[in-house]
């Protein structure tokens, strides 16, 4: 009888505290955390991937099967359209989600203010960077190989751009990309695709479109003033090149020169009109 009651009393007590830490459950849970304390080599059938302690660099790396994120967890991020050309990105819609890996810088941090190109190392293609929030360090002009991770948009004037989240230097060219001559009647061209699902040309533009390439143009100034400058080869009216970048003393009334810089676009009016952005004093001689 005794042993049976000892028996009895020992399993209420038990009951007891299971029911009691059932109950003290409820009041705890696991967040989602990660400690990284360590760095080495893993491995697995196909695969390896190195770790460290402390992210030098946030960013993305990609093969043709795989995006891989390095950086900060972040909860979901969306998968990006992986384009291989510059081309194939300016036929997406504004506000796709893109990768685009590869190309080469033709202006350097502080060249323009918010704002960069790339361009293939074929010099076929060329397209504006948007950086809202952080400014690029580190950008060399025509040697820094780049992959960007961004949105498709367009410019007030219609010249198509990537609005980047992310920029990733990822090499040097030993050689710097050069410039794109050609006269001021080619300087911009025709529509490439049908825009706003491609990139608009200039009025009466005609050829390969070139808007965002590196180019080199020349002309006798016809105005001049700090904003911009009108030259002319006598191929067309006249071409808008802009002085914002450019240092004092400016380029005077008659001065046949030459200019190197981005082939952008200028509403005047409702026509858009060639425009070159020269990336300081040296690209103009």
């Amino acid at each position: 009888m005794n042993t049976r009651t000892n028996a009895i009393g020992v399993l209420c007590i038990l009951l007891t505290l299971i029911a009691s830490c059932c109950v003290f459950a409820e009041d705890y849970k696991v967040d989602w955390n990660s400690i990284n304390s360590g760095g080495g080599v893993m491995s697995g059938e196909g695969y390896k991937i190195n770790g460290t302690i402390g992210q030098g660099a946030a960013g993305f790396t990609k093969s043709t099967s795989f995006l891989h994120w390095i950086g900060f967890w972040a909860g979901e991020v969306p998968t990006p359209t992986v384009v291989p050309t510059i081309a194939a990105a300016k036929l997406l819609a504004d506000r796709t989600f893109i990768s685009v890996s590869g190309k080469i810088a033709t202006s350097a941090e502080g060249d323009f203010s918010g704002f960069f190109y790339l361009e293939e190392s074929n010099r076929s293609n060329g397209i504006r960077v948007a950086f809202p929030i952080v400014a690029v360090s580190g950008l060399v002009r025509g040697k820094s190989v780049v992959n960007v991770l961004g949105s498709m948009g367009t410019t007030s004037a219609g010249e198509r751009q990537i609005t980047a989240c992310i920029i990733v230097i990822t090499s040097t060219n030993p050689l710097a990309i050069g410039s794109l001559g050609m006269n001021n009647r080619t300087l911009g061209g025709g529509n490439l695709g049908i825009p706003p699902l491609g990139q608009y040309g200039v009025k009466d533009g005609f050829g390969l479109n070139n808007v965002g390439l590196l180019v080199t143009t020349w002309g006798r100034v016809s105005y001049a003033d700090s904003t911009y400058m009108i030259i002319s080869d006598g191929s067309n009216s006249g071409v808008r090149v802009s002085t914002a970048q450019l240092a004092i003393p400016l380029p005077k009334t008659n001065d046949y020169i030459s200019v190197i810089g981005i082939s952008s676009l200028y509403m005047s009016g409702i026509d858009r009109v060639p425009q070159v952005l020269p990336r300081n004093n040296g690209d103009v001689r």
